[in-house]
Protein backbone atom coordinates (compact mmCIF):
# COMPACT_ATOMS: atom_id res chain seq x y z
CA UNK A 1 0.00 0.00 0.00
CA UNK A 2 1.34 3.50 -0.74
CA UNK A 3 1.39 5.28 2.68
CA UNK A 4 -0.38 9.16 3.34
CA UNK A 5 2.70 10.63 3.30
CA UNK A 6 4.27 9.76 0.05
CA UNK A 7 0.74 10.89 -2.24
CA UNK A 8 1.20 14.59 -3.25
CA UNK A 9 -1.98 16.70 -1.45
CA UNK A 10 -4.97 16.79 -3.95
CA UNK A 11 -6.82 19.95 -4.20
CA UNK A 12 -10.38 19.45 -5.29
CA UNK A 13 -11.19 23.47 -6.79
CA UNK A 14 -15.05 23.74 -6.88
CA UNK A 15 -14.91 27.39 -8.15
CA UNK A 16 -18.25 28.58 -9.24
CA UNK A 17 -19.75 25.57 -10.92
CA UNK A 18 -22.18 26.02 -8.59
CA UNK A 19 -23.79 28.80 -10.36
CA UNK A 20 -24.89 30.15 -7.28
CA UNK A 21 -26.73 26.88 -5.74
CA UNK A 22 -26.22 26.43 -2.36
CA UNK A 23 -27.93 22.86 -3.05
CA UNK A 24 -25.71 21.66 -5.49
CA UNK A 25 -22.11 23.12 -3.62
CA UNK A 26 -23.53 20.68 -0.60
CA UNK A 27 -23.77 17.68 -3.60
CA UNK A 28 -20.36 18.76 -4.73
CA UNK A 29 -18.89 18.38 -1.02
CA UNK A 30 -20.79 14.86 -0.57
CA UNK A 31 -19.22 14.46 -3.88
CA UNK A 32 -15.49 15.00 -2.51
CA UNK A 33 -15.90 13.15 0.45
CA UNK A 34 -16.91 10.19 -1.98
CA UNK A 35 -13.14 10.48 -3.53
CA UNK A 36 -11.11 7.22 -2.53
CA UNK A 37 -7.96 9.63 -1.99
CA UNK A 38 -6.75 10.07 1.89
CA UNK A 39 -4.47 13.42 1.08
CA UNK A 40 -7.18 16.00 0.06
CA UNK A 41 -8.76 18.97 1.13
CA UNK A 42 -11.92 21.27 -1.27
CA UNK A 43 -11.53 24.36 -2.10
CA UNK A 44 -14.34 27.55 -1.96
CA UNK A 45 -13.99 30.49 -4.00
CA UNK A 46 -15.47 33.21 -1.72
CA UNK A 47 -15.71 36.95 -2.30
CA UNK A 48 -18.16 39.71 -2.40
CA UNK A 49 -19.44 41.58 -5.72
CA UNK A 50 -18.82 44.61 -4.07
CA UNK A 51 -15.57 43.92 -2.99
CA UNK A 52 -13.56 42.31 -5.62
CA UNK A 53 -15.09 44.86 -8.90
CA UNK A 54 -17.15 47.62 -9.69
CA UNK A 55 -20.47 47.52 -11.58
CA UNK A 56 -18.85 48.14 -14.37
CA UNK A 57 -16.62 45.19 -14.66
CA UNK A 58 -18.63 42.95 -17.46
CA UNK A 59 -18.47 40.13 -14.80
CA UNK A 60 -19.91 42.01 -11.78
CA UNK A 61 -23.65 40.71 -12.49
CA UNK A 62 -22.15 37.04 -12.40
CA UNK A 63 -20.32 37.66 -8.80
CA UNK A 64 -23.72 38.85 -7.95
CA UNK A 65 -25.27 35.39 -8.69
CA UNK A 66 -22.49 33.69 -7.13
CA UNK A 67 -22.46 35.51 -3.74
CA UNK A 68 -23.19 33.56 -0.31
CA UNK A 69 -23.65 35.07 2.96
CA UNK A 70 -21.89 34.81 5.84
CA UNK A 71 -24.31 32.12 7.52
CA UNK A 72 -24.45 30.33 4.15
CA UNK A 73 -20.76 29.93 4.05
CA UNK A 74 -20.26 28.68 7.95
CA UNK A 75 -22.74 25.76 6.83
CA UNK A 76 -20.88 25.16 4.03
CA UNK A 77 -17.12 24.74 5.77
CA UNK A 78 -18.69 23.00 8.71
CA UNK A 79 -19.93 20.06 5.84
CA UNK A 80 -16.98 19.97 3.96
CA UNK A 81 -14.29 19.64 7.17
CA UNK A 82 -16.79 16.28 7.94
CA UNK A 83 -14.81 15.06 4.63
CA UNK A 84 -11.17 16.55 4.41
CA UNK A 85 -9.02 19.80 4.66
CA UNK A 86 -11.29 23.12 3.69
CA UNK A 87 -9.31 25.51 1.92
CA UNK A 88 -10.31 29.36 0.96
CA UNK A 89 -9.31 30.91 -2.47
CA UNK A 90 -9.31 34.83 -1.56
CA UNK A 91 -9.94 37.34 -3.41
CA UNK A 92 -11.10 39.97 -1.52
CA UNK A 93 -11.29 41.24 1.99
CA UNK A 94 -15.44 39.78 2.64
CA UNK A 95 -12.90 35.94 1.43
CA UNK A 96 -10.88 36.94 4.99
CA UNK A 97 -13.95 38.32 6.91
CA UNK A 98 -15.84 34.29 6.59
CA UNK A 99 -12.18 32.93 6.62
CA UNK A 100 -11.73 34.79 10.34
CA UNK A 101 -15.22 33.79 11.29
CA UNK A 102 -14.65 29.94 10.18
CA UNK A 103 -10.73 30.07 11.32
CA UNK A 104 -10.81 26.58 13.26
CA UNK A 105 -12.48 24.77 10.14
CA UNK A 106 -9.77 26.26 7.78
CA UNK A 107 -6.63 24.33 6.84
CA UNK A 108 -5.20 26.79 4.03
CA UNK A 109 -6.04 29.62 1.75
CA UNK A 110 -5.03 30.31 -1.96
CA UNK A 111 -4.04 34.03 -3.73
CA UNK A 112 -4.50 34.25 -7.28
CA UNK A 113 -1.52 35.84 -8.81
CA UNK A 114 -4.02 38.91 -9.81
CA UNK A 115 -4.40 39.36 -6.06
CA UNK A 116 -1.00 39.09 -5.26
CA UNK A 117 -0.58 43.05 -5.12
CA UNK A 118 -3.96 43.72 -2.93
CA UNK A 119 -2.43 45.51 -0.28
CA UNK A 120 -6.18 45.44 1.76
CA UNK A 121 -6.11 41.19 1.75
CA UNK A 122 -2.61 41.06 2.61
CA UNK A 123 -3.00 43.28 5.72
CA UNK A 124 -6.40 41.36 6.27
CA UNK A 125 -4.87 37.89 6.10
CA UNK A 126 -1.91 39.58 8.29
CA UNK A 127 -4.25 39.77 11.26
CA UNK A 128 -4.95 36.14 11.29
CA UNK A 129 -3.01 33.85 13.08
CA UNK A 130 -1.79 31.66 9.97
CA UNK A 131 0.87 29.76 12.32
CA UNK A 132 -0.67 26.40 11.51
CA UNK A 133 -2.02 27.13 8.11
CA UNK A 134 -0.72 26.98 4.41
CA UNK A 135 -1.00 29.77 2.17
CA UNK A 136 -0.84 28.58 -1.06
CA UNK A 137 0.39 31.58 -3.65
CA UNK A 138 -0.05 31.15 -7.87
CA UNK A 139 2.80 33.06 -9.64
CA UNK A 140 1.60 32.91 -12.97
CA UNK A 141 2.84 35.69 -15.12
CA UNK A 142 5.91 36.24 -12.61
CA UNK A 143 9.65 35.96 -13.89
CA UNK A 144 11.94 34.16 -11.35
CA UNK A 145 13.39 37.03 -9.39
CA UNK A 146 9.44 38.48 -8.62
CA UNK A 147 8.23 35.02 -7.85
CA UNK A 148 11.54 35.09 -4.58
CA UNK A 149 10.27 39.17 -4.18
CA UNK A 150 6.70 37.38 -3.17
CA UNK A 151 7.78 34.71 -1.74
CA UNK A 152 9.54 36.55 0.80
CA UNK A 153 6.52 38.52 1.18
CA UNK A 154 4.06 36.73 2.02
CA UNK A 155 6.23 33.61 3.57
CA UNK A 156 6.13 37.00 6.35
CA UNK A 157 2.62 36.27 7.12
CA UNK A 158 2.47 32.81 6.74
CA UNK A 159 5.56 30.11 7.06
CA UNK A 160 4.57 27.26 5.42
CA UNK A 161 4.08 28.54 1.96
CA UNK A 162 3.38 27.02 -1.36
CA UNK A 163 3.99 28.38 -4.64
CA UNK A 164 1.66 27.40 -7.49
CA UNK A 165 2.06 27.54 -11.29
CA UNK A 166 -0.35 27.09 -13.59
CA UNK A 167 -3.28 30.37 -14.86
CA UNK A 168 -6.41 30.89 -15.20
CA UNK A 169 -7.12 30.43 -18.83
CA UNK A 170 -10.37 27.75 -20.05
CA UNK A 171 -9.02 26.03 -21.50
CA UNK A 172 -5.26 25.85 -21.40
CA UNK A 173 -3.83 24.68 -24.53
CA UNK A 174 -1.03 21.75 -23.86
CA UNK A 175 1.99 23.95 -24.76
CA UNK A 176 1.20 27.01 -21.94
CA UNK A 177 0.68 23.85 -19.68
CA UNK A 178 4.63 25.20 -17.90
CA UNK A 179 5.61 22.05 -16.38
CA UNK A 180 9.22 23.29 -17.82
CA UNK A 181 8.78 26.04 -14.59
CA UNK A 182 8.84 23.25 -11.77
CA UNK A 183 12.76 22.25 -12.21
CA UNK A 184 13.73 26.11 -12.33
CA UNK A 185 11.29 27.01 -9.41
CA UNK A 186 12.29 23.96 -7.77
CA UNK A 187 15.79 25.12 -8.43
CA UNK A 188 15.16 29.10 -7.37
CA UNK A 189 13.29 28.18 -4.31
CA UNK A 190 14.92 25.35 -2.46
CA UNK A 191 12.77 23.38 -0.09
CA UNK A 192 9.47 25.27 -1.25
CA UNK A 193 6.32 23.12 -2.29
CA UNK A 194 4.78 23.79 -5.78
CA UNK A 195 1.52 23.27 -6.88
CA UNK A 196 0.19 22.17 -9.90
CA UNK A 197 -2.95 24.03 -10.70
CA UNK A 198 -3.82 23.23 -14.70
CA UNK A 199 -6.94 23.97 -16.38
CA UNK A 200 -6.93 22.14 -19.62
CA UNK A 201 -9.99 20.96 -21.85
CA UNK A 202 -11.74 18.77 -19.28
CA UNK A 203 -12.79 16.42 -22.02
CA UNK A 204 -9.32 15.64 -23.32
CA UNK A 205 -7.06 12.42 -21.88
CA UNK A 206 -3.93 14.72 -21.02
CA UNK A 207 -6.32 17.05 -18.35
CA UNK A 208 -6.10 13.53 -16.34
CA UNK A 209 -2.94 13.04 -17.42
CA UNK A 210 -1.14 16.24 -16.05
CA UNK A 211 -1.52 15.75 -12.74
CA UNK A 212 0.59 12.71 -12.64
CA UNK A 213 3.15 14.34 -15.36
CA UNK A 214 3.60 17.27 -12.25
CA UNK A 215 3.49 14.85 -9.91
CA UNK A 216 6.19 13.07 -11.36
CA UNK A 217 8.16 16.19 -11.90
CA UNK A 218 7.97 17.08 -7.91
CA UNK A 219 4.83 18.61 -7.24
CA UNK A 220 4.06 17.86 -4.05
CA UNK A 221 0.14 20.32 -4.67
CA UNK A 222 -1.93 19.02 -7.47
CA UNK A 223 -5.30 21.66 -7.71
CA UNK A 224 -8.10 20.54 -10.31
CA UNK A 225 -11.57 22.17 -11.22
CA UNK A 226 -14.58 19.80 -9.97
CA UNK A 227 -17.94 19.62 -10.87
CA UNK A 228 -20.92 17.28 -10.75
CA UNK A 229 -21.78 17.77 -14.60
CA UNK A 230 -20.04 19.86 -16.86
CA UNK A 231 -23.57 19.90 -19.21
CA UNK A 232 -25.52 21.93 -16.59
CA UNK A 233 -22.08 23.94 -15.04
CA UNK A 234 -22.83 27.23 -15.33
CA UNK A 235 -19.20 28.74 -15.36
CA UNK A 236 -16.03 27.02 -14.94
CA UNK A 237 -17.08 23.48 -16.58
CA UNK A 238 -14.51 24.11 -19.16
CA UNK A 239 -11.90 22.47 -17.24
CA UNK A 240 -13.72 20.73 -14.47
CA UNK A 241 -13.43 17.04 -14.01
CA UNK A 242 -16.60 15.12 -13.05
CA UNK A 243 -16.66 12.75 -10.36
CA UNK A 244 -15.73 9.75 -12.59
CA UNK A 245 -12.41 11.78 -13.73
CA UNK A 246 -11.60 13.15 -10.72
CA UNK A 247 -11.63 9.50 -9.47
CA UNK A 248 -9.28 8.40 -12.53
CA UNK A 249 -6.82 11.55 -11.44
CA UNK A 250 -6.61 9.77 -8.01
CA UNK A 251 -6.15 6.66 -8.98
CA UNK A 252 -3.20 7.38 -11.32
CA UNK A 253 -1.67 9.25 -9.06
CA UNK A 254 -1.31 6.71 -6.20
CA UNK A 255 -0.38 4.65 -8.96
CA UNK A 256 2.27 6.60 -10.04
CA UNK A 257 2.92 6.83 -6.42
CA UNK A 258 3.64 3.19 -6.52
CA UNK A 259 6.27 3.18 -8.56
CA UNK A 260 8.29 5.61 -7.35
CA UNK A 261 8.65 4.16 -4.45
CA UNK A 262 10.60 1.28 -2.64
CA UNK A 263 14.16 0.42 -2.38
CA UNK A 264 16.53 1.62 -6.02
CA UNK A 265 16.85 -2.40 -6.72
CA UNK A 266 13.24 -3.81 -5.69
CA UNK A 267 13.43 -7.67 -3.91
CA UNK A 268 11.57 -8.61 -6.99
CA UNK A 269 13.92 -6.58 -9.52
CA UNK A 270 17.04 -8.83 -8.08
CA UNK A 271 15.30 -11.75 -8.41
CA UNK A 272 14.87 -11.10 -11.92
CA UNK A 273 18.07 -10.14 -12.46
CA UNK A 274 19.13 -13.18 -10.63
CA UNK A 275 17.54 -15.64 -12.77
CA UNK A 276 17.90 -14.35 -16.36
CA UNK A 277 21.40 -12.67 -15.50
CA UNK A 278 24.29 -14.18 -18.23
CA UNK A 279 27.22 -15.00 -16.35
CA UNK A 280 30.71 -16.67 -17.29
CA UNK A 281 31.15 -19.93 -18.61
CA UNK A 282 34.52 -21.79 -19.51
CA UNK A 283 35.20 -21.42 -23.76
CA UNK A 284 37.25 -24.38 -23.05
CA UNK A 285 38.23 -27.23 -20.65
CA UNK A 286 41.09 -25.57 -18.31
CA UNK A 287 43.27 -27.47 -16.06
CA UNK A 288 44.29 -27.32 -12.28
CA UNK A 289 46.74 -24.23 -11.71
CA UNK A 290 45.77 -22.20 -14.61
CA UNK A 291 44.83 -18.64 -14.03
CA UNK A 292 41.32 -18.00 -15.81
CA UNK A 293 40.89 -14.49 -17.83
CA UNK A 294 38.34 -12.50 -19.65
CA UNK A 295 39.56 -14.36 -23.07
CA UNK A 296 38.81 -17.82 -21.35
CA UNK A 297 34.82 -17.10 -20.87
CA UNK A 298 31.42 -16.97 -22.65
CA UNK A 299 28.38 -15.59 -21.35
CA UNK A 300 25.47 -17.40 -21.37
CA UNK A 301 22.51 -18.15 -19.19
CA UNK A 302 22.14 -21.18 -17.11
CA UNK A 303 20.95 -23.15 -14.15
CA UNK A 304 24.42 -23.52 -12.96
CA UNK A 305 25.83 -21.14 -10.35
CA UNK A 306 28.55 -19.68 -10.27
CA UNK A 307 30.68 -16.42 -10.18
CA UNK A 308 30.81 -13.01 -12.41
CA UNK A 309 33.18 -11.36 -14.08
CA UNK A 310 33.90 -9.02 -11.25
CA UNK A 311 33.38 -11.74 -8.62
CA UNK A 312 36.28 -13.50 -10.76
CA UNK A 313 38.82 -10.87 -11.40
CA UNK A 314 38.58 -10.30 -7.22
CA UNK A 315 39.31 -13.82 -6.38
CA UNK A 316 42.79 -13.19 -8.93
CA UNK A 317 42.87 -9.92 -7.06
CA UNK A 318 43.97 -12.45 -4.09
CA UNK A 319 46.58 -14.65 -6.66
CA UNK A 320 44.51 -17.41 -7.26
CA UNK A 321 44.87 -20.51 -9.51
CA UNK A 322 42.30 -23.26 -10.00
CA UNK A 323 42.10 -26.08 -7.72
CA UNK A 324 40.79 -28.44 -10.24
CA UNK A 325 40.51 -29.02 -13.68
CA UNK A 326 37.10 -27.69 -15.13
CA UNK A 327 35.16 -28.64 -18.27
CA UNK A 328 33.89 -26.49 -21.23
CA UNK A 329 30.49 -24.67 -20.46
CA UNK A 330 30.78 -24.74 -16.84
CA UNK A 331 30.84 -22.16 -14.43
CA UNK A 332 33.67 -21.08 -11.75
CA UNK A 333 33.02 -21.41 -8.25
CA UNK A 334 34.73 -19.86 -5.45
CA UNK A 335 35.87 -23.22 -4.02
CA UNK A 336 37.42 -23.72 -7.50
CA UNK A 337 39.75 -21.74 -6.69
CA UNK A 338 43.32 -22.29 -4.43
CA UNK A 339 45.91 -19.57 -3.51
CA UNK A 340 48.80 -20.06 -5.86
CA UNK A 341 52.14 -20.99 -4.37
CA UNK A 342 54.46 -18.52 -6.18
CA UNK A 343 58.53 -19.18 -6.19
CA UNK A 344 60.71 -17.81 -7.46
CA UNK A 345 63.31 -20.43 -9.80
CA UNK A 346 66.87 -19.07 -10.23
CA UNK A 347 68.37 -21.40 -13.21
CA UNK A 348 71.90 -21.51 -12.50
CA UNK A 349 74.80 -23.69 -13.85
CA UNK A 350 78.77 -22.94 -13.22
CA UNK A 351 79.55 -23.50 -16.88
CA UNK A 352 80.68 -20.09 -18.26
CA UNK A 353 82.97 -19.76 -21.01
CA UNK A 354 83.19 -15.83 -20.81
CA UNK A 355 83.75 -15.51 -17.84
CA UNK A 356 84.57 -18.74 -16.06
CA UNK A 357 82.77 -20.03 -12.76
CA UNK A 358 80.95 -16.30 -12.80
CA UNK A 359 78.19 -17.53 -10.73
CA UNK A 360 80.27 -18.32 -7.54
CA UNK A 361 82.26 -15.21 -8.32
CA UNK A 362 82.56 -12.61 -5.65
CA UNK A 363 81.00 -9.31 -5.76
CA UNK A 364 81.79 -7.07 -2.61
CA UNK A 365 82.39 -10.09 -0.69
CA UNK A 366 79.36 -12.30 -1.41
CA UNK A 367 78.88 -14.89 -4.62
CA UNK A 368 76.71 -13.36 -7.17
CA UNK A 369 74.46 -15.99 -7.34
CA UNK A 370 73.63 -15.40 -3.65
CA UNK A 371 73.70 -11.56 -4.42
CA UNK A 372 70.61 -12.92 -7.07
CA UNK A 373 69.36 -15.07 -4.07
CA UNK A 374 69.37 -12.16 -1.62
CA UNK A 375 67.34 -9.89 -4.00
CA UNK A 376 65.08 -12.27 -4.47
CA UNK A 377 64.35 -13.63 -1.31
CA UNK A 378 63.38 -9.66 -0.83
CA UNK A 379 60.47 -10.08 -3.19
CA UNK A 380 57.11 -9.84 -1.29
CA UNK A 381 54.28 -12.74 -2.23
CA UNK A 382 56.89 -14.78 -2.94
CA UNK A 383 56.82 -18.35 -0.89
CA UNK A 384 60.35 -19.52 -1.28
CA UNK A 385 63.40 -19.53 -3.93
CA UNK A 386 64.48 -22.19 -5.58
CA UNK A 387 68.12 -22.66 -6.98
CA UNK A 388 67.74 -24.95 -9.53
CA UNK A 389 70.99 -26.49 -11.22
CA UNK A 390 71.76 -29.22 -12.97
CA UNK A 391 72.56 -32.94 -11.98
CA UNK A 392 76.11 -32.68 -13.44
CA UNK A 393 78.91 -32.93 -11.34
CA UNK A 394 80.78 -29.84 -11.86
CA UNK A 395 77.07 -28.07 -10.79
CA UNK A 396 76.90 -29.89 -7.31
CA UNK A 397 79.15 -27.04 -5.76
CA UNK A 398 76.08 -25.02 -6.35
CA UNK A 399 74.27 -26.19 -3.22
CA UNK A 400 77.13 -24.43 -0.51
CA UNK A 401 75.46 -21.16 -2.20
CA UNK A 402 71.72 -20.86 -1.08
CA UNK A 403 72.53 -18.44 1.97
CA UNK A 404 72.61 -21.03 4.31
CA UNK A 405 69.66 -23.16 2.95
CA UNK A 406 67.21 -19.82 2.83
CA UNK A 407 67.01 -20.63 -0.39
CA UNK A 408 65.52 -24.37 -1.45
CA UNK A 409 68.06 -26.17 -4.21
CA UNK A 410 67.30 -28.56 -7.19
CA UNK A 411 69.33 -30.47 -10.04
CA UNK A 412 67.17 -31.51 -12.82
CA UNK A 413 67.80 -31.59 -16.50
CA UNK A 414 71.30 -30.03 -17.76
CA UNK A 415 69.99 -28.68 -21.13
CA UNK A 416 66.13 -29.18 -20.86
CA UNK A 417 65.53 -26.32 -18.16
CA UNK A 418 61.87 -25.96 -18.74
CA UNK A 419 61.91 -29.54 -17.98
CA UNK A 420 64.59 -28.82 -14.54
CA UNK A 421 62.35 -25.89 -13.76
CA UNK A 422 58.96 -28.48 -13.63
CA UNK A 423 60.96 -31.05 -11.90
CA UNK A 424 61.65 -28.36 -8.57
CA UNK A 425 57.85 -27.29 -9.67
CA UNK A 426 56.29 -30.72 -8.30
CA UNK A 427 58.84 -31.17 -5.71
CA UNK A 428 57.58 -27.75 -4.12
CA UNK A 429 54.44 -27.66 -5.33
CA UNK A 430 54.69 -24.70 -6.90
CA UNK A 431 51.86 -23.14 -9.22
CA UNK A 432 53.69 -19.55 -10.42
CA UNK A 433 56.97 -19.38 -11.22
CA UNK A 434 59.02 -16.53 -11.22
CA UNK A 435 61.74 -17.40 -13.55
CA UNK A 436 65.00 -15.86 -12.97
CA UNK A 437 68.59 -16.47 -14.21
CA UNK A 438 71.54 -16.62 -11.78
CA UNK A 439 73.80 -14.14 -13.90
CA UNK A 440 71.32 -11.27 -12.89
CA UNK A 441 72.44 -10.28 -9.35
CA UNK A 442 70.83 -7.25 -9.10
CA UNK A 443 66.89 -8.28 -9.69
CA UNK A 444 64.65 -5.45 -8.80
CA UNK A 445 62.05 -6.64 -6.32
CA UNK A 446 59.64 -3.76 -7.13
CA UNK A 447 59.84 -4.79 -10.98
CA UNK A 448 59.03 -8.22 -9.73
CA UNK A 449 56.33 -7.35 -7.79
CA UNK A 450 54.88 -4.99 -10.34
CA UNK A 451 54.92 -8.02 -12.80
CA UNK A 452 53.34 -10.11 -10.20
CA UNK A 453 50.37 -7.91 -9.59
CA UNK A 454 49.70 -7.15 -13.24
CA UNK A 455 49.77 -10.90 -13.91
CA UNK A 456 47.48 -12.24 -11.93
CA UNK A 457 45.13 -8.91 -12.77
CA UNK A 458 44.85 -10.61 -16.37
CA UNK A 459 45.13 -14.13 -15.78
CA UNK A 460 47.86 -14.58 -17.88
CA UNK A 461 49.97 -17.32 -18.32
CA UNK A 462 53.07 -15.33 -19.12
CA UNK A 463 54.29 -12.03 -18.30
CA UNK A 464 57.37 -9.69 -18.99
CA UNK A 465 57.81 -6.59 -19.03
CA UNK A 466 58.35 -4.44 -22.28
CA UNK A 467 61.39 -2.74 -21.87
CA UNK A 468 63.59 -2.92 -18.78
CA UNK A 469 67.14 -2.52 -17.15
CA UNK A 470 69.15 -5.83 -18.61
CA UNK A 471 69.14 -8.12 -15.58
CA UNK A 472 66.85 -6.31 -13.55
CA UNK A 473 63.63 -8.29 -14.30
CA UNK A 474 62.51 -11.81 -14.66
CA UNK A 475 59.44 -13.25 -16.11
CA UNK A 476 56.17 -15.06 -14.24
CA UNK A 477 54.67 -18.41 -15.86
CA UNK A 478 52.19 -20.50 -14.86
CA UNK A 479 53.08 -24.00 -14.27
CA UNK A 480 50.47 -25.19 -16.17
CA UNK A 481 51.76 -23.04 -18.79
CA UNK A 482 55.25 -25.02 -19.01
CA UNK A 483 53.57 -28.32 -19.13
CA UNK A 484 51.76 -27.54 -22.38
CA UNK A 485 55.51 -26.14 -24.07
CA UNK A 486 56.86 -30.49 -22.78
CA UNK A 487 52.92 -31.53 -23.97
CA UNK A 488 53.87 -30.16 -27.54
CA UNK A 489 57.99 -30.29 -28.02
CA UNK A 490 58.49 -33.06 -25.90
CA UNK A 491 61.24 -31.68 -24.81
CA UNK A 492 62.88 -28.28 -25.04
CA UNK A 493 66.09 -28.03 -25.68
CA UNK A 494 66.56 -24.84 -26.53
CA UNK A 495 64.61 -23.58 -23.21
CA UNK A 496 67.82 -21.82 -21.86
CA UNK A 497 65.63 -19.25 -24.22
CA UNK A 498 62.34 -20.10 -22.33
CA UNK A 499 60.93 -16.83 -23.07
CA UNK A 500 60.44 -17.62 -27.00
CA UNK A 501 58.13 -20.75 -26.41
CA UNK A 502 56.13 -18.31 -25.28
CA UNK A 503 56.27 -15.04 -27.23
CA UNK A 504 56.82 -16.89 -30.16
CA UNK A 505 53.02 -18.04 -29.65
CA UNK A 506 50.73 -15.83 -28.92
CA UNK A 507 47.85 -17.96 -30.26
CA UNK A 508 48.74 -21.07 -27.75
CA UNK A 509 49.58 -18.72 -24.14
CA UNK A 510 47.98 -15.46 -22.75
CA UNK A 511 50.60 -13.41 -23.16
CA UNK A 512 51.06 -10.30 -20.95
CA UNK A 513 53.82 -7.90 -21.92
CA UNK A 514 53.56 -4.99 -18.93
CA UNK A 515 54.79 -1.41 -19.65
CA UNK A 516 57.11 -0.69 -16.05
CA UNK A 517 56.24 2.94 -14.04
CA UNK A 518 58.70 5.41 -15.28
CA UNK A 519 60.27 4.91 -11.79
CA UNK A 520 61.46 1.05 -12.68
CA UNK A 521 62.69 1.94 -15.93
CA UNK A 522 66.17 2.51 -17.27
CA UNK A 523 68.52 1.34 -19.81
CA UNK A 524 71.68 0.11 -18.03
CA UNK A 525 73.20 -3.07 -18.50
CA UNK A 526 72.97 -5.33 -15.17
CA UNK A 527 73.95 -8.87 -16.72
CA UNK A 528 76.62 -10.97 -15.19
CA UNK A 529 78.22 -12.05 -18.78
CA UNK A 530 81.39 -10.57 -19.15
CA UNK A 531 84.46 -9.04 -17.04
CA UNK A 532 83.63 -5.62 -17.48
CA UNK A 533 80.05 -6.51 -16.18
CA UNK A 534 81.90 -7.64 -13.03
CA UNK A 535 83.81 -4.05 -13.18
CA UNK A 536 80.21 -2.07 -13.22
CA UNK A 537 78.94 -4.79 -10.19
CA UNK A 538 81.82 -4.09 -8.40
CA UNK A 539 81.79 -0.38 -8.52
CA UNK A 540 78.15 -0.49 -7.58
CA UNK A 541 78.26 -2.00 -4.22
CA UNK A 542 81.21 0.29 -3.49
CA UNK A 543 78.41 3.06 -3.68
CA UNK A 544 76.17 1.33 -2.32
CA UNK A 545 77.49 -0.70 0.64
CA UNK A 546 78.34 -3.83 2.26
CA UNK A 547 76.35 -3.50 5.39
CA UNK A 548 73.05 -5.20 3.68
CA UNK A 549 72.12 -8.44 1.22
CA UNK A 550 69.99 -6.69 -0.90
CA UNK A 551 68.88 -3.37 -2.65
CA UNK A 552 65.53 -1.67 -3.81
CA UNK A 553 65.23 0.17 -6.90
CA UNK A 554 65.24 3.51 -6.01
CA UNK A 555 68.60 2.99 -4.45
CA UNK A 556 70.18 1.47 -7.38
CA UNK A 557 69.09 3.78 -9.52
CA UNK A 558 70.00 6.94 -7.65
CA UNK A 559 73.66 5.59 -7.70
CA UNK A 560 73.71 4.47 -11.27
CA UNK A 561 71.82 7.62 -11.85
CA UNK A 562 74.54 10.15 -10.33
CA UNK A 563 77.75 8.55 -11.70
CA UNK A 564 77.46 7.56 -14.96
CA UNK A 565 80.80 6.36 -14.99
CA UNK A 566 79.67 3.14 -13.33
CA UNK A 567 77.26 1.99 -15.95
CA UNK A 568 80.10 3.27 -18.65
CA UNK A 569 82.25 -0.08 -17.53
CA UNK A 570 79.70 -2.03 -19.45
CA UNK A 571 77.16 -0.16 -21.43
CA UNK A 572 79.10 -1.36 -24.71
CA UNK A 573 78.28 -5.03 -24.45
CA UNK A 574 75.32 -6.23 -26.12
CA UNK A 575 72.92 -9.79 -25.59
CA UNK A 576 73.64 -12.49 -28.28
CA UNK A 577 70.26 -13.41 -28.21
CA UNK A 578 69.00 -10.31 -29.71
CA UNK A 579 72.26 -9.55 -31.86
CA UNK A 580 73.03 -13.12 -33.45
CA UNK A 581 70.49 -13.22 -36.28
CA UNK A 582 71.38 -16.95 -37.18
CA UNK A 583 70.41 -17.72 -33.53
CA UNK A 584 67.42 -15.66 -33.76
CA UNK A 585 66.34 -17.62 -36.53
CA UNK A 586 67.03 -20.67 -35.04
CA UNK A 587 65.13 -19.55 -31.50
CA UNK A 588 62.25 -18.77 -34.21
CA UNK A 589 62.18 -21.45 -35.89
CA UNK A 590 62.72 -24.22 -33.12
CA UNK A 591 60.47 -22.54 -30.66
CA UNK A 592 57.05 -21.49 -32.24
CA UNK A 593 53.92 -24.22 -32.17
CA UNK A 594 53.22 -25.52 -35.44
Amino acid sequence: MTSYSELPYLIVELANTHGGSEEVLSDLISEFGNLDYLNKGIKFQIFSPNKIALPDFEWFPVYRKLFFDKEAWKRLILNAGKHGDVWVDVFDAYGVEVASDNIDQIQGFKIQASVLENIEVYDALANLDLSEKRLIINVSGLDVSNIQVATAKFNNICKNLIVQIGYQSYPTEIKDTALNKIPVIRAALPGVPICMADHSGAETEFSTRVPVYAFMQGCSYIEKHFCLDRNTAKYDGYSSLNFVQMSEVCQKIKEAALALQGRFVSEAEAEYLAKSVQIPVLKQDMRIGELVSVSNFAYRRTAQQGLDAKQIAQQQEKWQVLSKGKQALTTIRVEDFKTANVAVIVAGRMKSTRLPQKAILSIAGMSSVERCLSQCLAISGVSQVILATSNLDADAILEKYTLDGEAKFWKGDPDDVISRYLGACDNYGVDVVVRVTADCPMILPEIIEHLLAKHFEAGADYTAARECAVGSSGEIINVSALRKVVEYFGAAPYSEYMTWYFQNNPSHFKLNIVPLPKNLLRDYRMTLDYPEDLLMFESLYSRLGNDRNHFSASEVFAVLDESSEISAHNKHLTLKYRTDQELIDLLDRETKIK
